[in-house]
């Protein structure tokens, strides 16, 4: 994980003055020049500040917003940021408050503590960088040290703090953490707890420096925190840094609940209801889709919501653009989600956008569906004939555990083996024989026996796999659709499976040739998996060999309506086929399965 170091000027307090060696830092003179940069008063930052005509509408604007009341109670010292009548500019009436506290710091910060990349953090909660030129490195610091972009013109050490007179008032440029925790808790409370949920801060002393003392002689540290995030961490991408040009959407509370209701509605409607049993992390329930509760879909509402470009209207609306990747490479259909491109938020590291309206994509609500062919051990003798249909081939069987179960962290993987269900040619001296197969799952009925169904399959396109047995006779598949009517459309044209090839591609649910090819979550470099099976990691319950690397299931019901699908496998080599083994099949929504 990263670290990100953010340098910030914050009240650390630690008993004792210590290192602190500053001989007039609270020596009480009336106002006069000590040197030629900076102005002594024995008066208080307040009235000092009052008792400047030059400085009245600032003072006016700190009484307004109770900046004064605030401070002699505050316990500390301070340093506040004023311009003279010529130079300042009144805020809109609703940011009055947060541009008040801009020029306010619990801490008092002399000329020579200031560092170039020192961060003040102010009132308002936001930081003002300090920046340093080869002058003021020197020594020289009038008209040679920026404060954000204003420029140091008098400084003034006060009884109580330092007041420093710039060139202009400070403006806090809004980044995307900033905007983020500005967001209305009432409104965007989800998204917001979502994003902020993974990070922390941690006080790094060894690389903090003393700046000050408080009333109290306890030293104050120019504070390094740690921040961490390991969600962003992982990505390099730091919600605070200038250096980052991103595209940020905002998902407020209702479109996220509108959103779950949906895509549980779906799964429900394709007979997916995530109350059936359709677990994950390591069961073996073979429909195995990607959701068993809110947070799976939350989580991917984060990982779209964050891009490493800034994303203009123009750009958005750019056919270039249909399709655009986040961070974590989820995908964000412009065509089918709706963003507000008529209110974009330009923040100073980027911009964000309102949804308006969105869907959970399918390949999110499904993982990938997967079902073994030994199911046909728990029909009865109507089921298997309506879903097995065969020619030329008989005594079917289901092989128990011909591939011994096994587990490569026992206690979250379940030991998972192979039991295929195995047929032997009728007449062998028939080359034909074929098998048309209905896709099907099973659950039991509480009732001591089995509930058999069809497997409906939402329209959309697929990778399809599946498992044989290493050196069976080679076999052409094809993929058909069934409407409702009984009607039969081809999915695709028929592929033929070199399964003779000796290779292990077929082999089981054992095939490695395809890339994210195994259960959800599951890792083979887990530092907990046991090493003695280490050269068995990456064949772990795989989706198999390939068969169409993209496939259309068509919308043959309607659009968005769930269809039967019918697995065709035919071959002429019944002359020399011997042992018939079928393992299991797999479709994986691809990712233009949205």
């Amino acid at each position: 994980m990263n670290k990100l170091l953010y340098l910030g000027v914050a009240a650390m307090l630690l008993a004792g003055c210590g290192n602190l060696e500053d001989e007039d830092y609270y020596s009480s003179n009336t106002v006069r020049n000590e040197n030629s940069d900076i102005l002594s008063t024995d008066l208080s930052v307040v009235d000092y500040i009052q008792s400047r005509s030059d400085l009245s509408k600032m003072s006016e604007l700190f009484q307004q917003q109770g900046i004064y009341e605030q401070m002699p109670t505050s316990g500390e010292l301070h340093t506040v940021l004023v311009v003279t009548n010529d130079n300042y500019s009144a805020p809109e009436a609703d940011e009055a408050e947060k541009v008040a506290k801009s020029h306010v710091t619990n801490i008092s910060v002399s000329p020579s503590k200031l560092n170039n990349g020192d961060r003040l953090l102010m009132w308002h909660d936001k930081y003002v960088t300090i920046t340093l030129d080869e002058e003021a490195l020197s020594g020289s610091v009038i008209g040679h040290i920026l404060f954000n972009s204003s420029t140091l013109e008098q400084v003034v050490k006060a009884q109580d703090g330092f007041i420093y007179v710039i060139s202009d008032m400070i403006v806090t440029p809004t980044s995307l953490q900033d905007y983020i925790n500005g967001l209305d808790d009432t409104k965007y409370s989800r998204f917001k707890q979502l994003v902020l949920s993974s990070g922390g801060q941690e006080f790094d002393k060894a690389n903090s420096k003393a700046i000050g003392v408080d009333v109290n002689g306890n030293t104050i540290y120019d504070s390094v925190f740690i921040y961490t995030n390991t969600f962003f961490d992982a990505k390099n991408f730091d919600l605070s840094s200038e250096a980052l040009k991103a595209t940020m959407l905002v998902f407020s509370n209702d479109v996220i609940e509108k959103a779950l209701d949906e895509a549980k509605a779906k799964l429900k409607s394709w007979g997916y209801d995530h109350k059936m049993q359709l677990l994950r992390n390591g069961s073996l329930d073979s429909v195995y889709v990607g959701y068993t509760s809110d947070e799976d879909l939350e989580k991917w509402i984060l990982e779209v919501a964050f891009f490493k470009k800034t994303y203009s209207v123009e750009d958005l609306k750019s056919e270039d653009n249909v399709s655009i990747k986040s961070i974590y490479d989820r995908i964000w259909r412009n065509d089918i989600q709706t963003l507000d491109l008529d209110n974009p938020v330009s923040l100073s590291n980027g911009v964000a956008y309102e949804v308006k309206d969105f869907r959970i994509p399918n390949n999110r609500l499904i993982y990938r569906l997967h079902e073994e062919f030994n199911s046909y051990a728990k029909c009865n003798t109507e089921q298997a004939g309506l879903y097995f249909k065969t020619k030329n081939m008989t005594s079917p069987k289901v092989s128990s555990n011909e591939v011994a179960p096994w587990t490569p962290l026992s206690g979250v993987w379940e030991a998972h083996g192979n039991s295929p269900l195995t047929y032997k040619i009728e007449d062998n001296t028939v080359a034909h024989f074929e098998f048309d197969y209905t896709p099907i799952f099973v659950r039991d009925n509480g009732e001591g026996g089995y509930d058999v169904r069809v497997l409906m399959v939402p329209p959309g396109t697929y990778r399809m796999a599946m498992g044989f047995k290493q050196n069976m006779t080679a076999m052409s598949v094809q993929l058909i659709a069934v409407d409702e009517a009984g009607d039969q459309f081809e999915c695709a044209d028929a592929v033929a499976l070199a399964l003779s090839d000796g290779s292990t591609t077929y082999h089981y649910d054992r095939g490695a040739t395809l890339s994210n090819r195994l259960p959800e979550y599951y890792d083979v470099t887990d530092s907990r998996f046991d090493e003695s099976l280490k050269s068995k990691f990456g064949y772990y319950w795989t989706d198999g060999g390939p068969v169409y690397t993209e496939v259309v299931v068509p919308a043959v019901n309607g659009e968005g309506k769930a269809v039967q699908l019918l697995i065709h496998m035919t071959s002429e080599n019944g002359t020399s086929a011997g042992t018939l083994t079928f393992n299991h099949w797999c479709l994986r929504p691809t990712e233009n399965n949205y």
